[in-house]
């Protein structure tokens, strides 16, 4: 009878040690995409990603700063919903504020096509493919998923610096 404890107890063992090992390679797959994204990237492209980092945190922070209190409270009221905030912060900015928006907008789609004309016809050749073999191992509502939830980690992050 205790051989057999034993052996359930193993087993069980086994299988959590598989399905957690399963669960850190999942994590880790799309941090190893982006590593070697980064890698294909010439230092050229690397310079401008980082810039276009720093404009949008410049541009974050700027239109954070032009927030009043009762907006502030609206953005940082956590008994409303997400979709609730965002509804109330819109019906609250002033016509400033909803330009800087706008602003910050149109220069994100900029910089994004910035980026894509210094892309050789090789790097465009490996983001398809790796997007494709994202598609192909995750449905369109897992990688909707996974996609949030790497921006709430980011946003979790942002959030402690």
């Amino acid at each position: 009878m205790k051989s057999l404890k034993i052996i359930a107890m193993a087993v069980f063992v086994l299988l959590v040690g598989i399905s957690s090992a399963e669960a850190q390679q999942n994590q880790n797959r799309g941090k190893n995409m982006n590593r070697a994204a980064v890698e294909a990237m010439t230092s050229e492209q690397k310079q401008l990603i980082q810039e276009q980092r720093d404009r949008i945190k410049e541009k974050r922070e700027l239109f954070k700063a032009s927030l009043t209190e009762s907006q502030l409270a609206i953005f940082d009221n956590n008994d409303l919903t997400r979709q609730e905030r965002h509804d109330a912060l819109m019906k609250s900015l002033t016509e400033t504020q909803k330009a800087l928006m706008q602003e910050h907008r149109l220069s994100i789609q900029e910089s994004k096509q910035e980026f894509r004309n210094t892309m050789t016809a090789e790097q465009r050749q490996q983001m398809r493919s790796r997007m494709q073999m994202s598609g192909q191992k995750q449905g369109g509502s897992e990688l909707r998923e996974t996609v949030r939830e790497q921006r709430r980690q980011r946003m979790h992050n942002n959030l402690g610096n």
